[in-house]
């Protein structure tokens, strides 16, 4: 127990220290309540502990961020991050992207998707589906899975996901036409680094 709570708040201090006092906090509570046999009580301070960790390292993804993507700015100065407190230790961040009403764009960034698993079986097969708006591509080093769809108004919307380990980065677009200008946007996202931060 006590390794544990050492690693956590090195971890912690070593991302950010804005938390530190919260994961401190909350990792004397778990050891208080581990002494005094409250096992309940302890999952849930671990947990409080990992979620600060988790908005911690949400705030310095963010600043990895481009904050523009093609002719598209950022539409919120800082952004969106949280963590999961569904039972389980998680991190969301997202950031979007806007060029008057026909461009958008957005960035999510999901540890522990559920997505994942399928996702990988997918870029794993050999043989890849004869769909012309699906395709394999590399980001940064990383498979990835290109998807394009034609509105019936005859917008194209563009989808970019990059499994990373146990991350999963995806990228969303409206109103870009061509393949090329997608991909020129989607390898500005600093995959390595956001990888070695989620993980």
């Amino acid at each position: 127990m006590k390794n544990i709570a050492t690693t956590m708040v090195i971890a912690c201090f070593i991302i950010t220290g804005i938390f530190a006092q919260d994961v401190s906090g909350r990792l004397g509570e778990a050891s208080s309540s581990y002494k005094s046999g409250d096992l309940q009580g302890t999952r849930f301070a671990l947990q409080q502990a990992l979620n600060e960790i988790d908005l911690a390292i949400g705030q310095e993804i963010l600043k990895l961020l481009p904050t523009k993507m093609g002719k598209m700015e950022a539409t919120g100065e800082d952004g969106n991050y949280s963590a999961s407190t569904m039972g389980y230790a998680g991190l969301f961040v997202s950031r979007a992207y806007k060029s008057g009403e026909e461009l958008s764009s957005n960035i999510q960034i999901i540890s522990d998707s559920p997505l994942l698993a399928g996702l990988n079986t997918l870029l794993a097969l050999p043989m890849f589906a004869s769909d012309p708006n699906q395709k394999r591509i590399r980001v940064s080093g990383y498979r990835a899975l290109l998807q394009r769809n034609v509105s019936d108004e005859g917008i194209t919307n563009w989808e970019v996901q990059i499994p990373v380990r146990s991350t999963l980065i995806t990228f969303n677009c409206t109103g870009i036409a061509t393949e090329k200008e997608v991909t020129d946007m989607v390898n500005t996202i600093p995959v390595e680094q956001i990888a070695r931060f989620a993980q």
